[in-house]
């Protein structure tokens, strides 16, 4: 039996990452597995008999993980899982699956430049390296990982498929 979706309208400034509708269920699968395995988000609470168990399909599943793993890594390239997910404004939330959001605007997306305008989507500048900048770096090393292994699957199915 499907969860009813809330009936909240769009939240202004919040954002959620799931899973692309035109995603294949294989390619979701590798990702959901990527997610919750080396993407290191904790995906318990999809497990059968937990709260976002229900709908029990892969593209909810994923949206889930997808969705924990962006909220833990609130950048834009965090949600993208070899192309297979999406950002959205719309609350994915259903009454039993509550789904954390990310507040655009208070997020670590946005700087101040020197002149103290907001830099939407900006890293702010420093002459180190800050944790916020190698936590991105290890995004992206994460997304490369699983970007090449989606396009050995590609490649796979193509030769035997």
């Amino acid at each position: 039996m499907e969860s009813p979706k809330r009936s909240s309208p769009p939240s202004s400034g919040a954002s959620w990452c799931i899973a692309s509708q035109s995603a294949s269920q294989k390619v979701l699968q590798i990702a959901l597995d990527y997610a919750c395995g080396y993407g290191g988000t904790d995906c318990s609470a999809i497990q059968a008999g937990q709260r976002c168990y229900n709908p029990n399909t892969i593209h909810d599943h994923a949206s889930y993980a997808f969705n924990s793993y962006y909220q833990k890594n609130p950048v834009p390239n965090s949600c993208n899982f070899g192309g297979t997910a999406v950002i959205t404004s719309t609350d994915p939330s259903t009454m039993a699956c509550q789904y954390t959001s990310t507040s655009t605007s208070s997020s670590v997306l946005n700087t101040t430049n020197s002149k103290g305008s907001t830099v939407f989507g900006a890293v702010p500048s420093s002459p180190t390296p800050s944790a916020a900048t190698c936590q991105e770096i290890n995004v992206l090393q994460r997304l490369l990982l699983l970007t090449i292994v989606s396009l050995r699957l590609f490649h796979i199915n193509y030769l035997y498929g």
